[in-house]
């Protein structure tokens, strides 16, 4: 088990954490549990839905031509150039 070296709060009236405590007894949790568990999962959700790009059938297809294309000289030389990092 890791230790636990952070807090996280939040402020809710009384309805909201009447829902949150009603949802973790059904669960059998406790409600920080239960919603560590949610925030934990929705975190993932979302950082995963982060890095996906959603594109329209002619957009995909668009996409799609440009990339069997060639490349153009100037993004050629920039990829063979120094990176400004180095």
């Amino acid at each position: 088990m890791q230790n636990k070296d952070s807090r996280f709060e939040m402020r809710l009236n009384q309805e909201q954490r009447s829902r949150l405590d009603a949802a973790a007894e059904s669960k059998g949790l406790s409600t920080s549990q239960w919603a560590l568990s949610n925030l934990l999962a929705a975190a993932d959700r979302d950082i995963r839905e982060a890095h996906i790009l959603r594109l329209s059938h002619d957009s995909w297809e668009e996409f799609s031509s440009a990339l069997d294309e060639p490349m153009p000289p100037a993004l050629i030389d920039l990829l063979r150039s120094e990176p400004i990092w180095k």
